[in-house]
């Protein structure tokens, strides 16, 4: 994966244009803005980084890049987020509500692909106005370039499409290279994967399901185990903007009887090429005064048709590529002796990398998950057989907190080229 760094400049400009000042450093630091090796790889930075922006309408914000010797806007979206980095969904203010502005918390999106050069000092900026100069840094020896925030009133917009979209009736989010669905019953549930083709087309849908569950015991004796059936979930919110569509779920699960959990939060930020599915953890008692032993499975189960390419599993902290064919190897039976956080799946479709973020002061345990067998049915599904359903086992639940976390995975996406698809 490849990583960037967003380096933050104050350009000494002020008033109509741009003086003949100098550029002068107005705040030292870096952040990583990017996981995902693709052209279509965005920059997320945290507002806090830009304090001169602060407290600034939204939508006076803009970006500019330098080319051909001009600034020329470019798309960015802003999402808000909470102190605890809950996304803020609410629809649009109401007229004569106040509009929102820009907080330490919240994030400034942009393409990466749309980096320019450095803006020349002494040189006019035809009336921009004070800008703010933001280096981004391939911290794997690649080219730096540039961008400029700039408060103008209206920002000027990009024209061309969106790079996501969002099918309300379907709840399906689209990108340029894949399609992802979500289940009616259960809107938390990813139910539909497709690559788009280097021929513009749509591949078969790819997976049988997606799983989550959960076991453990209760008061120490009674064990369990909690299923998609024990679910019950809502989609509460969708926010579609150019680079990213963000969608939340509201679910519970039952622990016994009617008796349910606290809600919880489930937010997908689907981007071009990479999705997070964040897990705001918010439980307001101690787990570990009445369960043990608990354990989650979150899997995605691929569907077995001999039209399709094979598939392989990858994992940096395996030797060798697991194939998957309905029989489980003692290969693929080591492979759940892994105490790890990232893995692969890769076909002639192209290859989807998942890597699982559990924050220092979150005290659970990752381990990577892969069942193989056709011969196995995992219910309450009912799809035959468990075809290379792999994911992550996490344990130790009992022992967290009252505090809010966010546990996420990050899925990051690459295609297949032209003339390696059969």
């Amino acid at each position: 994966m490849r990583h960037y760094c967003i380096w933050l400049f104050a350009c000494c400009l002020g008033g109509a244009g741009l003086a003949t000042g100098t550029v002068a450093m107005a705040q030292s630091g870096a952040i990583s803005v990017s996981g995902c090796r693709s052209a279509d790889a965005l920059a997320v930075m945290s507002a806090d980084k830009l304090p001169a922006l602060l407290g600034t309408p939204v939508n006076r914000i803009g970006l500019l890049s330098y080319r051909e010797k001009q600034l020329s806007p470019i798309r960015l979206q802003i999402d808000q987020r909470d102190g605890d980095g809950r996304y803020l969904l609410d629809d649009k203010p109401e007229p004569g509500r106040q509009l929102p502005v820009l907080g330490p918390n919240d994030e400034i999106v942009f393409r990466l692909a749309d980096r320019g050069t450095r803006y020349p000092a002494n040189t006019p900026n035809s009336g921009e106005g004070a800008l703010v100069e933001i280096e981004v840094i391939d911290a794997m020896g690649g080219p730096s370039g540039w961008v400029y925030a700039v408060l103008s009133s209206p920002v000027r917009g990009v024209s061309g499409n969106n790079h996501m979209t969002y099918e309300t009736a379907a709840d399906r989010v689209e990108s340029g290279i894949y399609k992802i669905g979500f289940s009616p019953q259960h809107p938390f549930i990813i139910d539909s994967f497709q690559w788009r083709t280097p021929a513009g087309d749509w591949t078969p849908n790819l997976l049988d399901t997606m799983k989550i569950r959960h076991q453990g015991k209760m008061f120490g004796f009674i064990s369990f185990r909690r299923t998609t059936r024990d679910y019950s979930s809502r989609l509460t919110r969708v926010k579609v903007g150019p680079l990213r569509v963000i969608r939340r779920t509201e679910n519970r699960v039952r622990i016994m009887w009617k008796l349910k959990t606290p809600t919880l939060y489930i937010d997908y930020i689907m981007m071009p090429d990479s999705f997070v599915m964040d897990t705001i953890v918010n439980i307001p008692f101690n787990l570990g005064l009445f369960f043990s032993d608990v354990e989650t499975l979150t899997t995605v189960d691929w569907r077995n048709d001999p039209a399709l390419p094979e598939q392989v599993i990858r994992s940096p902290y395996t030797t060798s590529s697991l194939r998957v064919d309905g029989q489980m190897s003692a290969e693929e039976s080591r492979f759940n002796t892994i105490n790890g956080t990232h893995l692969s799946v890769h076909s002639d479709y192209g290859s989807v990398s998942l890597g699982l973020d559990i924050p220092e002061d979150f005290s659970i345990q990752p381990w990577l998950y892969l069942r193989d067998r056709m011969d196995v049915v995992d219910p309450p599904e009912n799809q035959p057989g468990q075809f290379g359903n792999v994911g992550y086992r996490t344990t130790g639940w009992e022992s967290i907190d009252t505090e809010v976390h966010h546990l996420k995975i990050t899925t990051c996406m690459a295609a297949a080229e032209a003339g390696s698809v059969r």
